[in-house]
Parts: C-alpha cells; structure tokens; sequence
C-alpha cells in the first residue's frame, strides 16, 4: 500500500467506532468514509467504487453477508473484510466461506492489518485491471 488513491468503506456503528482501525487506514495512506446501514452502502457502492469494504458482523438493516452479497454485484470488485467483536470460528468459518475477503477481531495488531490490507487492495487493483482487460477486448 502506501499510494495516494486507496479508498476503503467503513461500516459501523457510530455509537463504538473503529477508530483504532481508521488509524492504521490513515497510516496506510487510505481515505476512509463511514456507513451505518446496508442502505448506505446501496447508495455509496457504486458511486464511490471503494477498493475495500470494511463491515461489523451486524448492522440496523442487515448483515455482513448483505454487504458481501451488494459488494458482489457492484460494477468494480471490492473486498470486504469482516470486523467480529469476539472471537467466533463459526462465524470465522461462515465469513470466508460466504465471500468475505478476512475477518478480523479488535484490539488490531498494526503489521498483522498493513499485510491484511496490502494483500485486499492488491487482489482488487488486480482483479480491476483484469476487468478493464476483458472491457477492451
């Protein structure tokens, strides 16, 4: 990472923020905006095409699955990283195995995010320019 341009969605409750997370984010040069709701994201995907989505198990309106699912659909490729509360290998387990990209559990150790994050932006910059490939063709 480390080049002007990343952008990540953050989803959550604004009640207990990820600020921790959105430290690393800034470090890492990747500019972040907030969503509270499945809704939001609808509104925001593909307007704002972020490179990742990062998402809280449970929202107002929805799941982690639903954003999973719209991230999915969107007309660039993002991944979306899980942020559980606790750990939970069902929930860990069902993540991955439903398209999430990681899951991830607070307190945030920082190299263990930075490789996370590299690893997520890559695979989408990858999949992006694999996408625009087949446009051309």
């Amino acid at each position: 990472m480390g080049q002007k341009g990343r952008f990540a969605l953050l989803v959550q409750d604004p009640n207990k923020p990820l600020d921790s997370l959105k430290v690393v984010l800034k470090d890492q040069l990747v500019e972040t905006w907030s969503a509270e709701t499945c809704e939001e994201v609808a509104r925001l995907l593909d307007q704002t095409q972020p490179e990742l989505i990062i998402t809280e198990t449970m929202l107002p309106d929805g799941s982690w699955v639903d954003i999973v699912s719209m991230a999915e659909k969107a007309s660039a490729p993002t991944n979306v990283i899980v942020v559980g509360s606790h750990p939970d290998s069902a929930l860990y387990i069902s993540a991955m195995e439903g398209g999430a990209f990681d899951f991830i559990l607070p307190p945030f150790e920082t190299e263990a995010l930075r490789h996370v994050l590299r690893v997520a932006v890559d695979n989408v910059r990858y999949r992006r320019e694999a996408q625009s490939s087949l446009a051309v063709a």
